[in-house]
């Protein structure tokens, strides 16, 4: 168990850090492909993330933020309840990186209270908190695919406030979770894509986006590319990180499985898609002496933060 989980947690960090980042970045200045996806001068690349509020994905939402606004900008995030962390929890985690980071201007939705009928209407502000198979009238139901993920210590119980680091380092702003005033996710994405070309980010199980793409086709040539952390294509046996439930099926990658339905609806969009799967962190693994060399460089809050974070879930990961 204390193996498995530290292979989710070190695997999917470098995903965001090392290759989104990296990938990211020269995807969009020096590849041919990159060139045309927002070819107006002078304009930054826009983007919208959308996430299950892991640990890793703050990290990642970090190194986001720290680029230059210029060239890349961050205009909103919404979070997938469906995963890793519970709505009101996690909007208030985003809030609070977002206030220290002087971000308030980044629109954050989330969840909602709509639903997919029988029929296959979809109505409006569907929740995204469960997956697409789940999907009804309310926003209860089994959430079969979540069940596989631990409720208690090392699960959702943890990641809800970042092993108690959030309220204990992150400073707290204005804005706070109100389930009856909060942008949903729907409304955020509708409006963002909307308003022009930009790439989306999707770090954590695919429910929001693939409902808004069945909702919304409409709007689909406003999305020039889709970045997915996901899925494993040539890694060596056992080829999954889904760590509570290792022994009966080694091979799920936790993304996707989330919910595998919505992936589909995603990965057959049409939509330029680049995947960053579990091939690519496997091969940047996080040593001692990177441990240790980040533990001597903590020169921003943002990295203190970053730092406590990963020795946080380590620890974690050790004495489970």
């Amino acid at each position: 168990m204390r193996m498995l989980l530290q292979g989710k947690f070190w695997v999917v960090v470098l995903i965001i850090i090392g290759v989104v980042g990296a990938n990211l970045y020269y995807f969009l200045f020096y590849s041919s492909a990159g060139a045309n996806l927002y070819s107006i001068e002078g304009l930054p690349y826009r983007i919208l993330l959308d996430t299950d509020v892991d640990t890793d994905d703050l990290l990642g939402l970090l190194y986001l933020l720290k680029l230059n606004r210029s060239e890349f900008n961050v205009e909103a995030i919404t979070i997938n309840a469906n995963g890793w962390s519970d709505a009101g929890h996690a909007v208030n985690q985003i809030y609070d990186i977002l206030y220290m980071m002087d971000r308030d201007d980044i629109a954050v939705g989330v969840g909602g209270n709509g639903g997919i009928l029988e029929n296959g209407t979809i109505l409006p502000n569907v929740g995204g908190y469960l997956p697409l198979i789940e999907q009804g009238y309310t926003t209860a139901g089994h959430c079969r695919y979540r069940q596989a993920n631990p409720v208690g210590r090392g699960g959702r119980l943890d990641l809800d406030a970042n092993f108690g680091i959030r309220k204990a380092f992150l400073p707290q702003g204005r804005r706070n979770y109100n389930p009856l005033w909060q942008p949903t996710a729907q409304q955020v994405m509708i409006d963002r894509i909307s308003a022009g070309p930009i790439t989306v980010l999707l770090i954590g199980t695919c429910t929001n986006f693939a409902i808004f793409l069945m909702s919304n086709p409409h709007l689909m040539k406003n999305i020039k590319h889709i970045y997915i952390m996901g899925g494993g294509v040539r890694t060596k046996n056992p080829t999954g990180n889904l760590f509570t439930d290792f022994a009966s099926n080694p091979y799920a990658e936790s993304n996707i499985f989330g919910d595998p339905f919505a992936a589909y609806q995603v990965f057959h969009s049409g939509i330029p898609i680049t995947l960053i799967p579990l091939d690519a962190t496997n091969s940047i693994p996080i040593s001692k002496n990177f441990f240790n060399t980040f533990e001597q460089s903590q020169n921003t809050y943002e990295a203190q933060y970053c730092f406590q974070s990963l020795k946080a879930a380590r620890d974690a990961s050790q004495l489970g």
